[in-house]
């Protein structure tokens, strides 16, 4: 592996969650070919290798995002194997995500000895598909019925965005699929939310924590969990 990932660096941001990084992901052909083999390990270039193309192109992104946010957070650019879930398994002491979208994948590292975070990335467009009766609870619907359709729609893919990171760092601590109507988020104009977690008995109790933003296209959020004992 070299010492530095030759990636295209979409955004860099020191976070209050950590330390999050895009790369833009090249299409499959040389350039993917020429990434992988700089941010990767033999190893890990040989996982990417039989994977399916789209599959591929996105896991690779996934992973040069990670090593690039551990070599600015100042964190060794270490190997990054995959649990039983997927997600990545980094040395003790750090916690990271990762996230895709189509041409783009970000990571985010931070030096953690208890918490877990997530990160997820989004478009900030406007979709024809409303999916609000699907990742919202009735009390979320509720709160967002006064918005005209746009600013719904936006608020609806702030909110599943904020799930999903969320989701990833609970994942840790729960190891199952959490359903979207297990946690409530109401956003707030700081760039902070309110958490409303409604998980099974005797998981938990948790401290979470929701950060989100939006620049250049994206809808960025960020969670971080912290089982209180």
């Amino acid at each position: 592996m070299s010492q530095h990932v030759a990636a295209d660096i979409a955004f860099d941001l020191a976070l209050e969650h950590g330390r999050c990084v895009g790369v833009r992901i090249p299409a499959a052909g040389a350039a993917l070919d020429a990434l992988a083999r700089a941010a990767l390990s033999p190893d890990e270039q040989a996982r990417a290798a039989a994977m399916a193309g789209p599959r591929r192109r996105t896991w690779v992104g996934g992973r040069a995002a990670m090593r690039e946010a551990l070599t600015r957070a100042g964190l060794p650019p270490v190997v990054v194997p995959s649990d039983d879930r997927g997600a990545p398994v980094l040395p003790a002491g750090v916690a990271g995500s990762v996230t895709h979208k189509e041409a783009l994948a970000a990571a985010l590292v931070a030096t953690e000895s208890r918490a877990r975070v997530g990160v997820d990335l989004e478009l900030d467009i406007v979709r024809s598909q409303d999916i609000a009766s699907r990742i919202l609870t009735s009390d979320e619907i509720a709160e967002i019925a006064h918005l005209g359709a746009d600013e719904r729609a936006r608020e609806v893919l702030l909110r599943f965005s904020a799930k999903e990171a969320v989701y990833k760092a609970l994942d840790p601590f729960v190891r199952r699929y959490v359903g979207f109507g297990e946690v409530a988020v109401s956003p707030r104009g700081d760039g902070t939310a309110a958490v409303t977690p409604g998980l099974r008995a005797g998981e938990g109790p948790f401290v979470i924590e929701v950060r989100w933003l939006r620049f250049e296209g994206i809808v960025l959020t960020t969670a971080r969990v912290t089982l209180v004992v």
